[in-house]
Formats: C-alpha cells, sequence, structure tokens
C-alpha cells in the first residue's frame, strides 16, 4: 500500500495552484484529527498522558498494538465514558495514514491544543482592552456608536486570534513569541511544523484557524457581552424611582415587560427591542387595558420606518425612545412628541412628557 505522505506535493510557482489529491487528503486528515481531539474535551492532565504515551510508543509500527495501548490508559480516558467513546473516534482514523504520519500529526494536535488556550486568552485581554478604551468615551449607551462598538470586541477577538495563529505556526518566524516563557516552547513546536509541512504538505495555520474559529465562536458566545435590554436598563437605573425585571401583564398576560419602572407615582412597562423586525406588531395595546399608566418602546430605530411608527402610536399611551444618530435624521420622528431620542433621557424628560400626555388626556375628558 502506498502511503499519504509518499507522493511529491507541490504547489507551483505559476498563476495556477495546484491542489494534489494526496494534499487534500492530508490536510483532511489533520483537521479531523484536530477536531475529534478538540471534541474529546482532555485536561492538561489528560493530554500530556496521551503526548507522553505516544512518544514512547513512537517506534511501533502496528496501527492495532498502538491502539490498544492508547485504549487501555484510564489516565488518557476511563472506558465506559462519553469520553472515551470520542476517545475511540480519535484512535481510529489511524486506519486512514501510515502509523507514523498518525503519531507526528497527533504529537502537533496536542502541542496545538495546549496553545489554543493561550491565544484565546491573550485575544480575549487584548480585545476587552481595546473594547474598554473605546466605550470609555460614549456616554449615550443606547446609541448607534455604541452599538456598533458592541461589535469591536467579538471582531477584535477573532481577527487578534487570526493573527496570533499566523504567528504560532508561521515557521519562518525568526523572533520570540509574545509571551517570553513561551518561547522555547513555541521554538520546539515551529520544528514539528516544519517537518509535517515537508513530509506531509500540512497547512498547518489554515488548518488550526478553522478549529480556532470554531473555538472563538464558543468562546464569545458563552460570554456575550452586554445586550441592549440590559443597556436599557443601565440607564434607566439611575434616573427613575424604581425598576424592575421581566414579567408579563396580569390582565392580557399576552403582553411582555422587558422591564417595568415607577416614576411619579406612575408606573411604566418597557419593551425593549434592538430592531423590530415584525415583532413591533407585537406586546402593544391601549394602556387602559394594562396593568401599566405608559408603555415605551426602546429600539435604534434604524429600521422604524413612517408607517411603523404609526401604528405602534394607535396606541393610546405608548411612547417610542431611539438612538440619537436615527432621531437626528429621521423628521417623522422630529415632529411627533410621543418619539424620544436617547440622549434626551433624563428623569425631567420622563417627567415632562408624561405630564404632557396625562394634562391632554384631561383636556380631552373636558
Amino acid at each position: 500500500m502506498t502511503n499519504l505522505y509518499t507522493e511529491k506535493n507541490t504547489i507551483n510557482s505559476s498563476d495556477k495552484i495546484i491542489i494534489t489529491e494526496v494534499m487534500y487528503k492530508n490536510n483532511l486528515q489533520f483537521y479531523t484529527m484536530l477536531k475529534l481531539l478538540l471534541k474529546c474535551g482532555f485536561s492538561d492532565k489528560q493530554l500530556i498522558v496521551f503526548q507522553d504515551t505516544l512518544i514512547k510508543n513512537s517506534s511501533i509500527c502496528n496501527k492495532e498494538m498502538l491502539s490498544k495501548i492508547l485504549l487501555r490508559n484510564n489516565a488518557i480516558a476511563s472506558e465506559g465514558t462519553r469520553k472515551y467513546e470520542d476517545f475511540c473516534l480519535l484512535v481510529n482514523t489511524n486506519e486512514h495514514c501510515d502509523v507514523k504520519m498518525w503519531i507526528e500529526l497527533m504529537d502537533v494536535s496536542i502541542e496545538l491544543m495546549y496553545i489554543k488556550g493561550l491565544i484565546l486568552e491573550e485575544s480575549k485581554i487584548y480585545a476587552k482592552n481595546q473594547y474598554r478604551d473605546l466605550i470609555s468615551s460614549i456616554n449615550d449607551k443606547l446609541s448607534l456608536e455604541f452599538d456598533m462598538s458592541n461589535l469591536n470586541m467579538p471582531y477584535g477577538q477573532r481577527v487578534i486570534s487570526s493573527l496570533l495563529v499566523f504567528a504560532l505556526t508561521n515557521v519562518e518566524r525568526k523572533d520570540e513569541f509574545l509571551l517570553e516563557t513561551s518561547g522555547k516552547v513555541v521554538k520546539s513546536f515551529h520544528i514539528k511544523l516544519k517537518s509535517i509541512m515537508n513530509h506531509y504538505s500540512i497547512n498547518c495555520d489554515n488548518m488550526f484557524s478553522l478549529i480556532m474559529t470554531e473555538s472563538m465562536n464558543q468562546s464569545i458566545t458563552s460570554e456575550a457581552g452586554q445586550s441592549y435590554e440590559s443597556r436599557v436598563s443601565e440607564i434607566l437605573t439611575p434616573i427613575v424611582d424604581k425598576i424592575d425585571g421581566h414579567s408579563h401583564d396580569s390582565k392580557i398576560p399576552s403582553v411582555e415587560y422587558d422591564f417595568t419602572f415607577e416614576i411619579n407615582n406612575k408606573k411604566c412597562g418597557i419593551s425593549a427591542k434592538r430592531t423590530l423586525r415584525e415583532r413591533y406588531k407585537q406586546n402593544f395595546e391601549h394602556v387602559e387595558l394594562l396593568d401599566v399608566d405608559f408603555m415605551f418602546l426602546f429600539t435604534l430605530g434604524i429600521d422604524l420606518n413612517e408607517d411603523k411608527l404609526n401604528n405602534i402610536l394607535q396606541k393610546h399611551g405608548i411612547f417610542v425612545v431611539v438612538a440619537h444618530e436615527v432621531y437626528e435624521t429621521k423628521s417623522y420622528l422630529k415632529n411627533c412628541d410621543r418619539v424620544i431620542s436617547s440622549d434626551h433621557l433624563s428623569t425631567e424628560e420622563l417627567e415632562k412628557i408624561i405630564s404632557i400626555k396625562m394634562l391632554k388626556e384631561e383636556e380631552l375628558q373636558v
């Protein structure tokens, strides 16, 4: 049987890039091993035991013997557990390539698992520092400017992560890695990278970037930044008398409040929707039918057109708060006394609009 890595693979210097079948298969093999190793969710200690076991048995040429040695090691994974099942899948990938190639690719894969955490943490810290510097200069947290700044942290993490992956996997890199203590590890790692690149045409930085992107997305999702609702709550807390969390109206349970607050002994409900889409049709009834005296829709306003606004304001006692950048560019928003710019939110402004609304209702009753 011809080993996959024995065929010469080259990308020529012409305009056309030639990717051979062997190059494709070897890189697919490497990515699959990385993916399954990540799925195993090994601790650092388990990875060390796994790697040491591989190195001690690197002279073995028999696939079945190597598989038995690995799977019998309870310090890596205990039989009968989900981790063991995932480990079996990983070990079985040695069926698709030469044992020597598999051991070398797995060794590098384990090294990348160590480094993955380092990259995630460094990119997170860097992006967070950049994010803090940016938002500290923005006072209006309901503005479009602040909303867009929230993209800086997740996008920044992805960007710096990508740059760090290249820094780590670039075998031509001469200087030390960002952390001085990591220098020796990275030098040794580069030797291994050069080996698998030269022998098996593995494009390590691209394959690892795929894994890092998946891990980064999970990290960003699990540590998502402030939501639009939390920003609304943060803005309102110091300017109203009392604010409570999520609830449903007792008279019409289908009406949902993201928050309720009180000001001048009047209870107000809040529906906070960063963008409206078709949801603007929900949650709005005449306030005479509800537990609250007034209802406020908080939204950026980027998809709030005049027809939507008119539909919402057909109901009595409803006010709309939009980002000041949108408010300033739309005449139908500026000309409506029931629309409030985000930069005008204050205790005085809320008291004023509520008083004006109550006065108009009294005049109508007379």
